[in-house]
């Protein structure tokens, strides 16, 4: 089936289990086997020119899934995990941040900015053979204004009716309107340009009422594929298998017959199997494997470096001692050396001055990030009464990247006098402890934008409406009336220029205020196999292998 390059037709494909790999012995078995003495690609195209279908794609993610439901799953795992099995109204166009139909076969937003209309295309089906109906996706998004903690609810805030379903005073958002079979209709308060990607989001994908009852009310293990893949199996913290769905139209993005997503894989064990011939692609390369991949005249083509709409650096608890104190807050953003965040990344990272990602409306090109200046930090910690010095706690997640960058910081803090002291937490259990008003007051953040708008990031990490006592969106506990207020006029501005020019103004005001230190917007970086064809990396759904094609075999 392998089509292995001439000097390597005598290695022997030996399939490598999760048990294995985490046991240590793969570096073991490479040693002593037939790793390719040149480390170049092992396996070429077998030179079709169109896609083909078949086979299995086999990649690796280096956290774990925490669920497969769509009305929780928030982290990047997870969402990779589910994006394949479930379709929305709408989606995103391929590589691209452009809204485009779905299941939708057309949609309007009316002439005021508030009423959205969606006419389902004919014959959608779920994996289990039931067509697809616009009550279904108006039970799908009642559902989750219902759920006390759904990460999503707020952004249903908006809805006719949204506060007394989450309040739990009604059954029905009156905003939320079943017009017939195939036709819905969603009417919001107030204009919000922003609004319409909600449909192309995860949460709002399909889902029958009974089918929630027969789960007993959980699609944690048991989500209803309405997209290309479909569930197979789910072995907790080893892998996850889909295939495809039988009632799928659209077989443009189900070329391969199953895709195998092994969990909580390391970095560089990823690409020693990918290597080896065990996975088709690897992401996010420690970096030592970047390095070499990056300098091979032969790899060359097969390194994908793609920006995403992400921002990470660290977050303070602005309501906690000593960070209360915008002097303290500012003064370790001055003593940052974005430099050696720049080195350590491998050049794979922009200097961030705030949360929007370069391309999205409203950022600050003007605004540059805070310049290294210890003795400008040092004279602002001695103004808030710390000149003796400070001792503070750091939580970051656990990941050999993180973990450097956390090193990093403990170093530039040390030259200006603060002691900080390095904890080390699981990604799922730092992100639920963060949201919470006695989490750890210091620590790592990173976020990925639901959507390319603004408001997938002002919004939603630095409105007091993004506060809340057990899981607070917005984990910096900061508020602010001036930028809350300003937050809303730009929601709901529909000229983009001013709209614009709102957002650099919000910009400013956190700049200004830091409840972060802003570090970094980080670029995707992947190696593929020469032989996976038809994908490209997206900017929302980051791994979206839905248009992917192996082209192995004999030549056509």
């Amino acid at each position: 089936m392998w089509r292995a390059r001439t000097a390597y037709h005598r290695c022997v494909r030996l399939p490598v289990t999760l048990a294995v790999v985490l046991a240590g012995g793969l570096a073991g078995g490479l040693a002593g086997g037939c790793a390719p003495p040149d480390r170049g690609p092992r396996f070429e195209r077998a030179g079709a020119t169109s896609p083909r279908d078949g086979g299995t794609l086999r990649f690796a993610h280096k956290d774990a899934i925490s669920t497969l439901d769509p009305a929780y799953a928030y982290d990047e795992a997870s969402i990779i995990a589910i994006h394949p099995m479930l379709d929305t109204l709408l989606d995103y166009e391929a590589g691209g941040t452009r809204l485009v139909p779905r299941l939708a076969e057309s949609w309007e937003v009316g002439a005021d900015g508030t009423v959205y209309r969606f006419r389902l295309r004919a014959g959608a089906r779920y994996a289990d053979g039931e067509p697809i109906r616009a009550a279904d996706l108006a039970f799908s998004l009642e559902r989750v204004l219902k759920l006390p903690d759904s990460p999503f609810a707020y952004l249903l805030a908006g809805v006719v009716g949204a506060a007394d379903v989450t309040g739990g005073k009604a059954e029905h958002a009156g905003g939320i309107r079943v017009a017939g079979e195939r036709e819905l209709e969603v009417r919001i308060a107030a204009p919000n340009p922003a609004f319409v990607a909600v449909f192309a989001m995860p949460f709002t994908a399909p889902l029958r009422a009974d089918y929630l009852a027969r789960m007993g009310g959980s699609l944690r293990r048991h989500p209803l594929a309405s997209g290309p893949y479909q569930l197979d199996a789910w072995d907790e913290l080893l892998r996850v298998v889909l295939v495809r769905n039988p009632h799928y139209p659209d077989r443009s993005r189900a070329h391969v017959d199953r895709m195998v997503i092994l969990e909580n894989l390391a970095r560089d064990t990823q690409f020693l199997m990918f290597e080896r011939g065990e996975l088709d692609i690897a992401d996010k390369l420690a970096a030592p494997d970047l390095f070499w991949v990056r300098a091979q005249p032969a790899w060359a083509p097969f390194v994908l470096a793609t920006p995403m709409l992400n921002t990470y650096g660290s977050r303070f608890n602005v309501r906690v001692a000593p960070f209360d104190d915008r002097r303290v807050r500012r003064a370790f953003n001055y003593a940052v050396n974005r430099d050696h965040i720049r080195k350590l990344l491998v050049g794979t990272a922009t200097p961030a001055h705030g949360i929007l990602p370069p391309g999205v409306l409203g950022r600050d090109e003007a605004l540059a990030p805070y310049p290294h200046d210890p003795a400008k930090a040092r004279a602002l910690l001695a103004e808030a009464g710390h000149g003796g010095g400070l001792a503070v706690e750091y939580a970051t997640i656990a990941d050999e990247e993180a973990q450097k960058l956390a090193a990093s910081l403990q170093s530039d803090l040390a030259e200006v006098g603060v002691d900080m002291r390095i904890s080390v937490m699981s990604i799922p259990a730092l992100a639920a402890a963060m949201g919470k008003p006695d989490g750890p007051p210091f620590s790592w953040n990173g976020w990925s934008g639901d959507s390319p708008d603004p408001t997938s990031f002002l919004d939603a990490k630095f409105h007091s409406r993004a506060i809340a006592d057990e899981a607070s969106q917005n984990d910096a506990f900061y508020a602010n009336p001036e930028l809350d207020a300003l937050l809303d006029a730009a929601r709901e501005e529909r000229d983009p220029d001013r709209r614009a020019a709102m957002y650099r103004r919000a910009e400013r005001i956190v700049y200004d205020d830091a409840p972060w230190m802003f570090g970094y917007h980080q670029v995707q970086t992947e190696v593929v196999q020469p032989y996976v064809q038809g994908y490209t990396p997206h900017p929302i759904w980051v791994r979206d292998y839905t248009t992917a094609w192996l082209d192995v075999g004999d030549p056509p």
